[in-house]
């Protein structure tokens, strides 16, 4: 196969790699194409592009196995990687879990390239970024700052061989657009953002992520402390996004199989909310992640992890999977050509529920709709416990009524899941996580005494 733009650097390392050594090898390919435009004051304020790409091989002998990286593709650069990564297996451990894939498992065909977006002109791009800012700026006089907006173009083209005759290969686009700013008023200022991501053009609604961002900083503002107490509350699809993303390394057999895992040992039990049902797999198209085949080249597929609150089942490599007599889930994932490939989650989803956010809402006399968490990430993701600052909208007889701030919200995430008592049938994406709203039976709120 031959690259555009590139003379067969996948051709150039197999013959490097062959006139050295006859062990086993495995390569990996990767070529971006990346633009980034920014407006501000209803000007473009920045314009980046760039094309990367890059290789980087793994060998495998007497098993042990070396790794190696080269962005320099030339011909030196290509025999220095391969002597590198033939230098490294001198100090490689001996694990008879290494392994390349057998390439006779066919492997599906994803709709994951939108050719619009590569002929999109300057002017329709600068024009995106500002339709994003115009929106925001417009939607109400106390949208005073506009940091910037953002829209990101991507196009990339991956392809993995190996020594036994696996050959695959896929090119995938991607567009994001975003915006942060602020809201003043006589009593304060409140900040707003949002972000969406898609493989295709017509999935961003350029005007509405302005609108929603300002919509967003506008209701936040004049919020106050509620009493301290307990009452149920309904988790923002962002807020449920960032728990998922906590929790989900307990689901990986690496931390499975090195203790790390809150998880271990419960599989096929009730750990969860029986309205809880969460997926991880690369077949889910609207996911950044989704792809055709993982790091190894395993086919992509749909690996449940949580149904209807019972634990069912974990994610695994090839690596991990033969120490810990799984079969592979297709969760090799790669971060880049940098760093060797390891085991990880790829598109995360919570099954919708039948109720809207509306309704759910409505069935509360009075609650909490938290919109933000700050910190997530310094909760314990192996234990579960948090104590985490919050805002959002207060409800009263089933309405939002006002905005809340200054409060702390604190638990058990395991123990919140486990409270789960609906689930919103919107579901909707934020990178590689697809997340609805989640109602909490009951939640500890650390506010004012009095209010």
């Amino acid at each position: 196969m031959k690259i555009a733009g590139v003379k067969d650097p996948i051709g150039q390392v197999k013959e490097t790699i062959k006139s050295l050594t006859q062990a086993p090898f495995e390569i990996f390919y990767v070529r971006k194409n990346n633009e980034i435009i920014e407006s501000k004051n209803e000007t473009v304020d920045g314009y980046e592009t760039a094309v990367t790409e890059g290789i980087s091989i793994r060998i495998l002998d007497t098993r042990r196995i070396g790794f190696g990286f080269s962005t320099r593709l030339d011909t030196e650069g290509i025999q220095k990687m391969v002597r590198q990564t033939l230098e490294s297996l001198k100090v490689s451990a001996e694990d008879p879990a290494y392994g390349f894939l057998d390439p006779s498992v066919p492997y599906p065909s994803l709709s994951l390239h939108d050719p619009s977006l590569l002929s999109l002109t300057a002017d329709q791009k600068k024009d995106s970024t500002i339709t994003i800012e115009h929106a925001a700026r417009s939607f109400d006089p106390r949208i005073k700052q506009i940091r910037n907006a953002q829209v990101t173009i991507q196009e990339a083209t991956v392809r993995l061989y190996n020594s036994l005759g696996l050959d695959r290969s896929y090119t995938v686009t991607g567009i994001s657009a975003n915006i942060m700013l602020t809201a003043e008023d006589g009593n304060g200022s409140e900040y707003g953002w949002e972000s969406v991501s898609s493989h295709f053009l017509d999935d961003i609604p350029f005007g509405e992520i302005g609108n929603r961002a300002a919509e967003k900083a506008i209701t936040r503002l004049g919020g106050r402390p509620v009493q301290s107490g307990q009452y149920p509350a309904i988790l923002d699809q962002e807020v449920v996004a960032e728990i998922v993303g906590l929790l989900a390394p307990s689901f990986t057999g690496e931390n499975l199989y090195k203790g790390k895992s809150a998880l271990k040992g419960k599989e096929g039990q009730t750990a969860f909310s029986r309205h809880l049902t969460l997926y991880d797999g690369l077949l889910f198209e609207d996911g950044m992640a989704a792809a055709p085949f993982d790091g190894e080249g395993e086919p992509g597929r749909k690996t449940p992890l949580i149904d209807h609150g019972i634990v069912a089942g974990f994610l695994f490599d090839h690596y991990y999977g033969r120490k810990s007599g799984k079969p592979s889930t297709a969760n090799c994932v790669r971060s880049g050509i940098s760093v060797p490939p390891t085991c990880g989650t790829t598109n995360l989803v919570v099954s919708p529920g039948t109720s809207s956010f509306r309704e759910i809402a409505a069935g509360l006399s009075k609650g909490f709709f938290i919109q933000e968490l700050m910190g997530v990430h310094t909760a314990n993701p192996i234990t579960g416990d948090f104590s985490l600052g919050a805002s959002g909208q207060w409800i009263e007889n089933g309405e939002l009524s006002y905005p809340v701030r200054g409060v702390a919200v604190s638990g058990n995430l395991f123990e919140i899941l486990k409270r789960v008592e609906a689930v919103s049938r919107e579901v909707r994406w934020f990178g590689t996580i697809g997340t609805p709203h989640l109602l909490i039976e009951s939640l500890t709120v650390a506010g004012a005494w009095r209010v």
